[in-house]
């Protein structure tokens, strides 16, 4: 029985990257024209250029998603296909793929995920500018007080905090629009679009193999091997139940919880099995290593 490689979608993660490094370069081209005399009214004009650039980048990211997400989801239908024998090719296995409810409120609710965490990035990162900006302006009437007030030390230290060489160094790093995820952990904004893309491109095509396996009425497969060095390695190999319905398999669910392989960034897929007596023998000893390991 074949095992179908993972499809490779670098090339379409670099393009939904591209869209926050154009819009990052956008933003810090508006926001050079920070000054510290900015009043409120062309402080107002320049938020509305920096949502109109937010706006576009969600717009972007909501397409890739949609188009991206879905075919993740049915090239893991079509490598099942292919891997239990229904179809020869991927072309064939194609025109076979289930298109049940199950499988598009699947798809769906995959996309609205993706989504909703990119979404997160554009939110924060306008939430960032909007203080940036009051901050800018704040500090400009701040400056005209003192001015009255006849105290030029006070500000003199002020004009120096906003000066354009100061500003211009602080927006040339993406780490002022950065973003804490739900785990505590901190990203500049392109890394973590590429993150979360990575890993819900992965987590659509394992759910689309999962699915398709259901649909045929089958459950277990083999979690993929390619050398990884921290904690999926105890996983490699390994015959695991995909929906929990064959009892002496740890689950899809019990890894994935596990937070030790199906994480964030990981790179493991799984292969679809027919039934565990038609595997060769070398996998079916690797499962009995990898099980005996975990569980010393």
């Amino acid at each position: 029985m074949p095992f179908m490689p993972q499809p490779n979608y670098e090339r379409d993660q670099r393009r939904l990257v591209k869209y926050y490094k154009n819009a990052f370069k956008k933003l810090v081209y508006q926001l050079g024209k920070l000054t510290n005399g900015m009043e409120a009214a062309h402080a107002a004009s320049l938020l509305q250029q920096v949502a109109f650039i937010l706006r576009e980048l969600d717009g972007n990211t909501q397409t890739w998603a949609e188009e991206m997400v879905a075919r993740a989801y049915r090239d893991g239908q079509t490598a099942v296909l292919v891997e239990i024998g229904e179809a020869r090719t991927l072309a064939e296995a194609a025109a076979l793929a289930s298109f049940s409810m199950l499988a598009r409120e699947q798809v769906e609710a995959l996309i609205n995920d993706t989504y909703s965490d990119l979404l997160m990035a554009t939110q924060n990162t306008e939430r960032k500018v909007k203080q940036l900006v009051r901050s800018v302006v704040g500090d400009t009437l701040r400056v005209k007080a003192i001015e009255q007030l006849g105290r030029r030390t006070s500000r003199n230290e002020i004009v120096d905090k906003l000066t354009k060489a100061g500003l211009s160094k602080k927006l040339q790093s993406e780490a002022w629009v950065g973003i804490v995820d739900r785990a505590g952990r901190r990203w500049n904004l392109s890394t973590y679009a590429e993150m979360v893309v990575r890993t819900k491109l992965q987590q659509a095509h394992v759910e689309g193999r999962r699915v398709e396996l259901i649909e045929r009425g089958l459950d277990l497969a083999v979690v993929s091997s390619h050398g990884a060095k921290d904690a999926c390695r105890n996983y490699e190999g390994m015959i695991i139940s995909m929906n929990g319905l064959t009892p002496g398999y740890l689950t899809y669910n019990d890894l994935r919880n596990s937070g030790k392989i199906f994480h964030p960034n990981c790179q493991h897929t799984i292969h679809a099995v027919r039934a565990v007596d038609v595997l060769p023998a070398a996998v079916i000893e690797k499962h009995e290593r990898q099980i005996a390991n975990v569980k010393n």
